[in-house]
C-alpha cells in the first residue's frame, strides 16, 4: 500500500490515517460526534475504537466515555430509605439537600468544609463531591446525573493511569501470568469504585498524577497530588505516604526496612493519632465514623466465624489471604534485587509508594477503615510498579536474567493466594455493571424498571433465575 493511500485528506495541508477515518476520527467535530453517537447508541463501540486508534489521546476519551456510561446506566437509584451502599445515600443527599440550594449555602458549606467543621448537612463533608452534588443538583436540577458525573472524571482518571501503566505491553507477546497480573491489577479497584464516589475517585487522581509527574516532571503534577484530600477527607493521611517519597525520593533500603519493621511492630501510639485527628469537627466526626466501622467490620467477621456461609473466596478475602499474597510478592521482588537494581527510576519510585503506603497502613491497623484502604492503594501501587516492569522493554529482559532460580515458582504460588481476592472482586464488579452499559443505555434512561446486572442476565440466561 502507498503512503499516500493510507492517508484520509482533512482539509488543506492537514491528513489523518485510514484507520482513523474508519473510527469517525477525521476532525475534532467527528471524534466528538462518534463519542455521542457510540455512547448513546451502544457504548461497547467505544472499546473498539479505543483498540483500534493510534491517537493516545482519542484513546483516553474514548474510554473515559466508556466508564461515564457505567454511572449513566449505574443500578444505584433514589430511594428515600438511603439503606443499602455508601452511592444510595450520596444520591439520595443530592435529591433532598442540594436540589434547590442557594448559592449563598453552597458558598457558606464551602467555607465550612476547608475549615473542618459541620456543614448544612452530615453528608456535606468533601469538597469534591459539594461541588458535583451542587452542580447537578442545585444548578441544573437533575440529580439523575450525579453519577454520570461522577463517573466522567472517575473514568479520566482511571483510564489515563492504565494507559500509562500498559503504555509498553505488546499484548501478543504477554504470557498467562503477566497477563494474570494485569487481570488482578485491574479489578483491584476497577470501574465498581465508582460507587463509592470520593475514595476511589481520591486513588485514581493519586496515581495517574505520580504516572504523570515521574514520566515528565511537570511541577503542575505535583498540585495533582494535593488533590485527594479535598476529594476524600481521609487523604489527608493516606496521601501522606506518596509525599514522603515526593520530598524524600527513592531510598530503596530505608523504604524496604520500614515495611518490613511495619509488619511485625506497632509504630504509631494509636491514643496520640486520634486526639490529633479529633482536633477539628471534621476530624471528631471522621473518627467516629471509621469506629463505627470498625464495629461493624468486626461484627461481621465474628458472624463469619461462626456461620461460615459464604461462598469459598469470600470467606479466604475475610481471612485476608490477598494480603499474604501482596507481602509475597513484595519479599519476592526484594530478595530477587528487582526492586534494588532492575526497576527503572519511575517504576521504583511507584513501588517506593506502594511500600510507605503499606507501611503506613500496617501502622494505622487501629483505625480499620484509614488501614484498610491504604493497603488497596499501596496494593495498586505495588502492582502497577511490577507490570511497569515486567512489560518495559529496556527493564524485562533484565529482570528475567537477574531473577534467582525461585522467582518463578513464588510468582505461581502469590498468584494461587490472590485468585479467592480476584474471584471477590469479578463477583463484585458483575453485580453493578449494568448490561445496558455496553448496549442501548438510552433504554434505561427512559425506563429505569428495565436496568439489570450482568450478573442477573447471566442467571436468566443460565436458568438460574
Amino acid at each position: 500500500m502507498s503512503s499516500r493511500s493510507r492517508f484520509t485528506r482533512l482539509a488543506p495541508g492537514s491528513t489523518v490515517s485510514s484507520t482513523e477515518a474508519g473510527q469517525g476520527g477525521l476532525s475534532f467535530s467527528g471524534r466528538t460526534g462518534y463519542l455521542i453517537f457510540a455512547s448513546v447508541v451502544a457504548p461497547v463501540f467505544l472499546l473498539v475504537a479505543a483498540w483500534r486508534t493510534n491517537s493516545a489521546k482519542y484513546r483516553h476519551w474514548l474510554l473515559t466515555a466508556f466508564v461515564t456510561m457505567y454511572g449513566a446506566t449505574i443500578l444505584i437509584q433514589y430511594d428515600p430509605t438511603g439503606e443499602g451502599s455508601d452511592g444510595v445515600r450520596h444520591l439520595l443527599l443530592v435529591y433532598e439537600h442540594y436540589v434547590g440550594m442557594s448559592f449563598t449555602q453552597f458558598v457558606e458549606d464551602i467555607w465550612y468544609i476547608l475549615t473542618f467543621q459541620e456543614a448544612s448537612a452530615r453528608g456535606v463533608k468533601d469538597l469534591y463531591k459539594h461541588l458535583v452534588s451542587y452542580f447537578v443538583g442545585g444548578l441544573l436540577g437533575v440529580p439523575q446525573l450525579f453519577f454520570t458525573v461522577i463517573a466522567f472524571v472517575y473514568g479520566y482518571f482511571f483510564t489515563g493511569s492504565f494507559l500509562e501503566i500498559f503504555k509498553h505491553v505488546k499484548w501478543r507477546k504477554v504470557n498467562y501470568v503477566v497477563l494474570a497480573f494485569i487481570a488482578l491489577l485491574f479489578l483491584v479497584k476497577n470501574i465498581e469504585g465508582v460507587n463509592t464516589v470520593r475514595t476511589w475517585t481520591g486513588l485514581w487522581v493519586l496515581v495517574y498524577a505520580c504516572l504523570k509527574f515521574y514520566d515528565t516532571k511537570n511541577k503542575r503534577y505535583i498540585y495533582l497530588m494535593l488533590l485527594p484530600p479535598l476529594i476524600h477527607f481521609g487523604y489527608f493521611l493516606m496521601v501522606l505516604p506518596a509525599l514522603a517519597v515526593l520530598l524524600f525520593g527513592n531510598r530503596p533500603k530505608i523504604y524496604a526496612i520500614l515495611f518490613v519493621v511495619s509488619s511485625a511492630t506497632t509504630i504509631f501510639n494509636p491514643g496520640d493519632m486520634v486526639d490529633i485527628v479529633e482536633t477539628t469537627e471534621r476530624g471528631a466526626a471522621a473518627v467516629n465514623s471509621y469506629l463505627v466501622e470498625e464495629r461493624q467490620t468486626l461484627q461481621e467477621r465474628a458472624e463469619w466465624a461462626l456461620n461460615l456461609q459464604g461462598r469459598w473466596y469470600r470467606d479466604f478475602q475475610f481471612l485476608g489471604v490477598q494480603k499474604w499474597a501482596l507481602n509475597l510478592l513484595i519479599y519476592l521482588l526484594l530478595a530477587a534485587g528487582i526492586y534494588f537494581t532492575v526497576m527503572n527510576y519511575r517504576q521504583k519510585t511507584l513501588f517506593s509508594i506502594g511500600l510507605m503506603t503499606l507501611a503506613f497502613s500496617n501502622m494505622t491497623w487501629f483505625l480499620y477503615a484509614v488501614s484498610n484502604r491504604s493497603w488497596i492503594i499501596g496494593c495498586v501501587f505495588i502492582l502497577a510498579a511490577f507490570v511497569m516492569t515486567r512489560t518495559d522493554p529496556a527493564t524485562a529482559p533484565r529482570l528475567l536474567r537477574v531473577a534467582p532460580k525461585y522467582y518463578p515458582l513464588g510468582l505461581h504460588f502469590c498468584l494461587l493466594l490472590f485468585i479467592p481476592y480476584f474471584l471477590y472482586n469479578l463477583s463484585i464488579l458483575v453485580d453493578y455493571i449494568s448490561l445496558f452499559m455496553f448496549v442501548a443505555p438510552f433504554l434505561v434512561w427512559i425506563d429505569p424498571e428495565m436496568n439489570m446486572s450482568v450478573k442477573y442476565a447471566l442467571q436468566v440466561l443460565l436458568g438460574l433465575r
